[in-house]
This record gives C-alpha cells, structure tokens and sequence, in this order.
C-alpha cells in the first residue's frame, strides 16, 4: 500500500451511506413530516464516524435551507418538514473521517414559495 492510499484511501467521499423514503411517509407533501430510513451497512467493516451532517435543500435556495449536527449517535431515522413543494435534496454526511455520504432527491407535493416569501 502507498502513502498516498494512506493518507487518501479510495473509499474517500465515497456514497456508503443509503437514505430512502420511509414507507411510514407514503406521499411526501409541504408543511408534513417526512421520514427518511438511514441504512450505514455499506460502510462496513470501518463505519461511519460522528459527527454527521444532515441538510435539507430546495429548488428556492437558502430560504427553506435546515440542518442538524449529529454529534452523541447515528440517526436510524431521519425527519424533516418541508416548507415548499417541490425537489428537495436531503444528504447525509461525516463532517470528517472519511467523509462518507448518502443524498436522495425527494419530490414533495405543494406549491413551491415565490420569490421574496
């Protein structure tokens, strides 16, 4: 093994970590909790290291922007409320270690806020 893949290994930044929809939230729609079911066995042998970054993300921006810091244990479930209608990207993410992620696009049903809401 080189130093390189020591210091860098391949597996750096990889997606290791599975997010999917709960079957507990079976449309997801504005001003709703949505569930999201965490699944970490990708990154096995070595697993994932706290703290964990959770953010939510809209086609609007900044304006419906949420995020959580996981620093004490890994979450099995993951939940939010989306303020708009429309595509929303949920990612969960070590803010270091090896810097393994999941992300998943969920459509939620309602009306997507205007400009300057």
């Amino acid at each position: 093994m080189s130093a390189a893949d020591e210091i860098s290994p391949i597996e750096y930044g990889q997606d290791l970590i599975v997010l999917a929809v709960s079957r507990e939230t079976p449309v997801p729609r504005a001003f709703e909790a949505v569930l999201i079911d965490v699944d970490y066995s990708l990154a096995l042998p070595a697993g994932v290291v706290l703290p964990l970054e959770f953010t939510v993300t809209s086609e609007s921006g900044a304006a419906t922007f949420q995020r959580r810091v996981f620093r004490r244990l890994r979450p099995s479930t993951l939940a939010f409320v989306p303020r708009e209608g429309g595509s929303h990207l949920v990612r969960l993410a070590e803010q270091h270690h090896n810097r393994w992620f999941g992300a998943i696009t969920i459509d939620v049903e309602g009306s997507p806020l205007k400009a300057g809401n």
